[in-house]
């Protein structure tokens, strides 16, 4: 189930991340050793999770074509990361959000109802679209809440 758009600004963020390419077939079990590996050494080291992790994706699938995600944990400042990993800033911006409730297997209606709604408020994307994952891994599918959210400029919506 989806709910209202919503426009607002992100501020910077730092986050410890690593770009992956993956296929759709491997998603999930990519993402949770990800996750376990970010948290883990975070965890083992005292720094506290700044904010719900969340998926950069620099491609988009089709079919079972590899394409590049990248993984982040948000932490909130200086904070070392695992081997391949890096610490970065990722700059603050304007984003298009809209709630999913249920599986992610039904996820790709929440994507085509916000780039629809993008395009008809005369935006433009400024950037790759986000997952933020709200949900701990043992909720009910139907439960499951997941923010997507691109980056936009809203210069053509205001004028």
């Amino acid at each position: 189930m989806e709910r209202e758009v919503k426009v607002g600004p992100r501020d910077a963020i730092t986050v410890v991340s690593k770009r992956v390419p993956v296929r759709l077939s491997e998603i999930g079990p990519v993402m949770g050793a990800a996750f376990g590996e970010v948290y883990g050494f975070l965890g083992a080291r005292g720094i506290a999770p700044f904010g719900p992790p969340f998926v950069i994706y620099h491609g988009m699938p089709s079919g079972d074509d590899p394409f590049d995600i990248e993984i982040c944990a948000p932490v909130g400042g200086a904070a070392g990361a695992p081997s391949g990993w890096q610490v970065q800033v990722l700059p603050a911006g304007t984003f298009a959000t809209l709630l999913h409730v249920g599986p992610y297997d039904t996820i790709g209606v929440a994507y085509a109802t916000l780039t629809e709604w993008i395009g008809a408020q005369g935006m433009s994307f400024a950037g790759p679209p986000r997952e933020v994952y709200l949900s701990p891994p043992e909720t009910p599918p139907d439960q499951i809440r997941t923010i997507i959210e691109f980056p936009v400029s809203e210069a053509a919506a205001r004028a």
